[in-house]
């Protein structure tokens, strides 16, 4: 399981890798509506509202792993695609809300599948990273999850 200034680290690392992600993608879909107040106050506000969804949602998928064992690359993939699932539906909603009749579901859906798509690869490598930090402060007898029945959806069958 990995402690909770690792997990708060991870996650501030994130928040400002995500903001330049933001701000660049409104400002490349949105134009001259992208102004610098508007896009600001969008990017702190969609990433506001990611750091307490991010840190629940590591918490949840940490409770499902037993003390001393770590997450399997399927988990952690598991755990990106909720999480960003859920981002992509708050980034809609607000593209709405500050971009009006400009946030057709082209350039809002263009936008957030741009944002999203980089962010899904971003957190899995630093969801990774913080595992592999994590095993180096562990014990050398921790080992990875076993798959829980909670990953039986994901598992590969021929």
């Amino acid at each position: 399981m990995q402690p909770r200034r690792q997990t708060l680290c991870e996650v501030g690392i994130d928040f400002v890798l995500s903001l330049g992600v933001n701000i660049g993608g409104q400002l490349l879909v949105y134009g001259a509506l992208a102004t610098a107040g508007r896009s600001l106050l969008f990017a702190m506000l969609v990433l506001g509202l990611a750091l307490p969804r991010r840190y629940a949602t590591r918490h949840l998928f940490n409770t499902w792993l037993a003390t001393g064992t770590q997450q399997s690359r399927r988990q952690s993939w598991c755990e990106v695609g909720l999480d960003t699932a859920i981002a992509i539906a708050v980034a809609f909603i607000l593209q709405w809300i500050f971009y009006g009749e400009a946030a057709t579901w082209a350039k809002a859906g263009g936008l957030t599948v741009l944002v999203y798509a980089v962010t899904m690869g971003r957190r899995y490598l630093l969801r990774r990273f913080f595992t592999m930090w994590n095993a180096r402060s562990l014990p050398s007898t921790v080992t990875y999850s076993e798959e829980p029945a909670v990953w039986s959806c994901m598992s590969h069958t021929s």
